[in-house]
């Protein structure tokens, strides 16, 4: 098994295609990174690893690592894992954490802990869902309409408290909303002349688009807005964009969110987790390459980021033993939290 980093993503896409295409799920956030970057709508660093894992000459795995943010994995051959993260270890990459299919990232922790001698933690369990049948909600007042110009105050407001509540301690790009706003990727929900609710939807990747984030105030919650409004962008991802799959993540511990997708025709796929490292303030390996955030660029699709996951109003606290999220987590790209 041969592992390789590369930082050029033309060169990586060009050999990691046919494994994306085979794994449209769990590899959606690299594709859309890696779509965003070649369409010129994100812009790259030199910071930025693209990993190709080959047996006899044929790419049969792939990941990603952008700092600040976490490893990202796809399901991968069993052994894969564990081989990325040594290669990632003698390459001197210091990664906040890991994230991605479970599978993967469990095999990929233990590899990094013998290492390393960083343990691991969960931050965050994730389901995520794939489309069916669209169900709209019914009775729901108002109506959906894109958000345009002059709804730059609202739905950056939207999207600070999203961050602060589904995301805290994530840094918060206010410009990446706007930029959002711009590509017509954001629906805003309006009840009586007032925007209650807002959801987003991004490019396919694979023919896979993803929802992402869903945001309702507090106050606003519990009246349909958030459903109604996520129904809407679904269905477009599907008729606008064309995306033969539509998925979105949710937070395994809350059932709320987990409920409210189901009804209207969302079905699990595979359930994914964030873990971060634990090292002390140097670090268990002093060479190890520094993650240290770098400055705010573009994200593609959702929100980078991904994979933080949809998250509705919480129903019941946290499992106890797990920390709260790590400010370098992979969100937008992925997976994206909405509280609902």
């Amino acid at each position: 098994m041969e592992v390789s980093l590369r930082n050029d993503p033309a060169a990586f896409f060009e050999e990691a295609a046919g494994f994306l295409e085979r794994e449209p799920f769990t590899a959606n956030v690299i594709g859309v990174w890696v779509s965003a970057l070649l369409a010129g709508r994100a812009e790259g660093s030199p910071e930025d690893a693209f990993v190709l894992v080959r047996e006899e000459g044929e790419v049969v795995g792939a990941a990603m690592h952008t700092p600040p943010h976490l490893v990202n994995l796809p399901r991968l051959p069993a052994g894969s894992p564990a081989a990325i993260a040594r290669a990632m270890a003698t390459a001197g990459r210091r990664p906040p954490g890991v994230g991605g299919i479970v599978s993967s990232t469990r095999e990929f922790a233990a590899a990094w802990e013998k290492e390393t001698g960083e343990a691991s933690v969960v931050t965050t369990s994730m389901r995520l869902y794939v489309l069916g049948e669209l169900t709209r909600p019914a009775g729901v007042p108002g109506r959906p309409r894109r958000a345009g110009p002059g709804d730059e105050e609202v739905v950056a407001s939207f999207s600070t408290a999203f961050t602060e509540e589904a995301q805290p301690g994530r840094p918060h790009d206010p410009g990446h909303v706007l930029r959002r706003l711009a590509a017509g990727d954001l629906f805003l929900w309006e009840d009586r002349g007032e925007a209650v609710s807002m959801a987003g939807y991004g490019r396919p990747a694979a023919g896979v688009a993803r929802v992402g984030p869903v945001y309702t105030p507090p106050g606003r919650r519990g009246r349909g807005y958030g459903s109604a409004v996520t129904a809407h962008v679904s269905a477009l991802a599907r008729t606008e964009r064309g995306a033969a799959h539509v998925v979105l993540y949710t937070d395994l511990a809350n059932a709320t969110s987990n409920s409210i997708y189901q009804a209207i025709g969302y079905r699990p796929d595979h359930d994914a987790e964030e873990r971060t490292f634990e090292r002390g303030p140097s670090g268990a390996r002093g060479a190890l390459r520094s993650s240290a955030p770098r400055s705010a660029r573009g994200r593609p699709g959702d929100p980078p980021p991904p994979p933080g996951p949809q998250r509705g109003p919480r129903s019941r606290p946290r499992q106890q033993g797990r920390r709260p999220a790590s400010p370098s987590r992979q969100p937008g790209r992925g997976q994206s939290r909405s509280p609902c």
